[in-house]
């Protein structure tokens, strides 16, 4: 092992482009640019015609890979047990010092691949949601030779020590981080045909059920009626049942036609310039991300922010400097939703100052900089302590 360069194994149980994917492999990539020697799992595991987002992202990253698991997201017997084989095996071939953990099934998998290695490494888990995770078997059984965990609240902070009775000293509190951004450059609102007169409210959300469609129209529908110059830009796409469901018969339904726009999934440059065209950012319900890192992306643009209470919103909107509102969190009811989104379109000088408290939110609270600093002390931290055992 060498403290000077420790060698570190990041696992993700997923091929998707969903959840912590993003920031899971943005922290590897900023742990290696700070000389530590980190590769990152790749699991083989994609379903019939499956995109697999994570090896393209890991290819973009120029992030080394290490093949041979399968890395399943969901449980399943055979999968696991292959891959704590792979995994043990692996290991003793090829010594880690630290191995980072991102999901469940990647975590258990880790845990049990550590069972009789003469030096195991260490292992660390992140955690993306606003609450600590349920104490179930397995759960039991990954935490109880986990070294260290990164929580992103002080809820799932003060639950892993009480669940899993690990050391406060070893859970740390890491809130989601987000990239700096060019404020200055090209914006959707010609593209999408609107005037200055337009005051525009952007919502990022794949379109599903759950992610509450019908609240969201129905305040459209009330800010319209107030505001006649209001456009609500939704970024995303969901299957053709779903859009019809969800999406285009209630707008009809709704006389809401003039008042929406629907570009659909946007990524890269195009959704930085559809970013950078808002007034407003609207989020409901959060989805596989428990960190709702577009809330933080909407913020980094220094776009105020309005959102329900669920989850980890009202801790990511609210600024721990008095005075300053980067967003309100308010009740889930059309009236509550779009009461705060007119205060903020019908008066320029609170939208401006709220806008500033966004983005000094993102540059002061959530650097990714200083995260990655943070992980690297505690990677190191970890490493100095005793010698571990098997």
């Amino acid at each position: 092992m060498s403290l000077a360069a420790p060698r570190i194994l990041h696992l993700f149980a997923n091929y998707k482009w969903t959840g912590p994917a993003d920031p899971a492999i943005r922290a590897a990539a900023r742990l290696r640019a700070r000389g530590l020697d980190v590769v990152f799992a790749q699991g083989s595991f994609v379903h019939p015609g499956g995109e697999h987002r994570i090896a393209e992202e890991l290819w973009r990253c120029q992030l080394p890979v290490l093949a041979g698991l399968e890395l399943r997201k969901h449980f399943h017997l055979g999968s696991l047990l292959r891959d704590v084989r792979t995994l043990h095996q692996r290991l003793r071939r090829e010594p880690f010092d630290v191995l980072h953990c991102h999901q469940p099934a990647d975590h258990l998998i880790a845990a049990l691949a550590l069972r009789k290695l003469p030096r195991p490494p260490v292992l660390v888990r992140s955690l993306y949601e606003p609450e600590p995770p349920r104490r179930g078997f397995r759960e039991r059984a990954a935490f109880r030779r986990t070294a260290a965990v990164l929580a992103p609240t002080p809820a799932a902070q003060r639950g892993v020590v009480e669940r899993f009775r690990l050391a406060a000293d070893r859970v740390l509190l890491l809130e989601p981080v987000t990239e700096p951004r060019q404020l200055d450059g090209p914006n959707a609102r010609a593209p999408w045909g609107l005037q200055p007169r337009h005051r525009v409210v952007g919502i990022t959300a794949r379109i599903q059920p759950h992610r509450r469609f019908d609240l969201l129209w129905d305040t459209a529908r009330a800010v319209a009626d107030r505001l006649p110059e209001v456009r609500f830009v939704l970024l995303g796409r969901g299957n053709d049942e779903d859009t019809r469901t969800l999406v285009t018969e209630p707008i009809e339904r709704l006389g809401l036609r003039e008042h929406v726009l629907l570009p659909g999934y946007q990524k890269g440059p195009a959704y930085e310039a559809a970013l950078r065209a808002l007034d407003a950012f609207l989020f409901l319900v959060p989805g596989s991300d428990g960190t709702c890192r577009a809330v933080c992306d909407a913020m980094a643009f220094g776009v105020p922010v309005v959102t329900t209470r669920r989850g980890m919103l009202p801790a990511l909107v609210t600024s721990p400097r008095p005075g300053e509102l980067p967003g309100i969190a308010t009740d889930e009811t059309p009236t509550a939703l779009a009461g705060e989104l007119l205060v903020l379109l019908g008066d320029e000088a609170v939208r401006r100052q709220r806008a500033a408290a966004a983005l000094r939110r993102t540059q002061l609270d959530m650097d990714p900089a200083r995260a990655a600093q943070r992980t690297e002390a505690l990677y190191r931290e970890l490493l100095a302590a005793p010698a571990r055992g098997p």
